[in-house]
């Protein structure tokens, strides 16, 4: 297994490709991404609200100018990635906010976006990770359909709908690049578990709105698209993506199998925790794994137990 070393808080992972760690949570947890072009530039993600001045600083490190900023581009709206958007729209005078249809009027009015994590969270883990969330207004946002373009210059940022994660999930591909920015729609990772190509990657679905055979259908999509490497929320650059693809979706299908059979939801995670850690590279001990992806354990468990009970509701009914 080769351990990497805590990425710095801005990377350059291909030519006017920079990764940017959010700080969300812990160092190398949460990355968003700065695109160049001729001194022109887009974000893809934004984390939290505590993460705008780490992006507004990596900004002046590369010399672009708040108001050359045109695209913010949250690939969804849960709050580790779209929770800086208000401040950031803020700070960025000429930026249009572009995101998935169904994500629009969470943040115009993220009142039922912030009950939500409430409920799931709770009130002290939302007061210090996401608190205030501010509002973006709606002249300043842009439905961002499957097939779109947000150009930077003449370059393309290709919108590629990949629900499964959540319905409103979107990726963007720098085809020039042939880099697909991808969110949660590829799993979640941590340096420290790679071994050879491939990270150790699990697919993080939490609830309400995870859809197995929504998420199957993004990592066929992902085949075909066949980008040189995947650049997801969760940490490390992934560069063999078919392998991961496949790796994703062995885990995936043994998490379904497992809820289906589960008495209770703790039941199931730790069946996630065994069954998962079973698959971890040479040398990671369960501990670490534990610790390091305990929060994409335990929201997986809920999302795949909400998933079991709408479906049992529905064939019920």
């Amino acid at each position: 297994m080769s351990v990497n070393a805590t990425p710095a808080a801005a990377t350059v992972i291909a030519p006017g490709l920079i990764r940017i760690d959010t700080g969300y949570l812990r160092p190398a947890h949460t990355a968003c991404y700065l695109v160049i072009e001729a001194s022109r530039a887009a974000i893809v993600d934004t984390g939290v609200g505590h993460s705008v001045p780490v992006i507004l600083d990596t900004l002046a490190d590369y010399g672009i100018d708040r108001s050359a900023v045109d695209w913010v581009i949250p690939t969804h709206v849960h709050l580790d990635h779209a929770g800086g958007a208000g401040p950031l729209m803020q700070a960025l005078p000429e930026a249009r906010l572009g995101v998935h249809p169904s994500g629009v009027d969470h943040l115009v009015d993220p009142t039922r976006l912030e009950a939500g994590v409430r409920a799931l969270y709770g009130d002290a883990f939302f007061d210090r990770e996401y608190a205030p969330l501010i509002p973006v207004a709606r002249e300043r946002i842009v439905a961002l359909d499957d097939g779109a373009v947000a150009a930077i210059g003449a370059r393309r940022l290709e919108v590629v709908h990949t629900p499964g994660h959540a319905w409103h999930h979107l990726s963007v591909l720098d085809a020039d690049r042939s880099v697909l920015l991808a969110g949660d729609a590829f799993g979640a990772s941590y340096p420290g578990y790679t071994e050879g190509a491939v990270p150790f990657l699990v697919p993080v679905v939490p609830p309400p709105q995870f859809n197995p055979d929504a998420y199957r259908q993004t990592l066929e999509r992902i085949r075909d698209i066949a980008p040189h490497c995947v650049a997801p929320a969760h940490f490390p650059l992934i560069e063999a993506p078919a392998a991961a693809a496949d790796r994703l979706q062995s885990l995936l299908d043994a998490a379904v199998d497992w809820a289906e059979r589960s008495e209770s939801v703790d039941e199931l995670q730790q069946r996630l925790i065994s069954g998962w850690a079973a698959a971890l590279p040479a040398g990671s001990d369960q501990t670490g794994f534990e610790r390091d992806f305990g929060m994409d354990l335990w929201l997986t468990a809920e999302g795949l137990w909400h998933w079991r009970q709408k479906k049992a509701r529905r064939a019920s009914s």
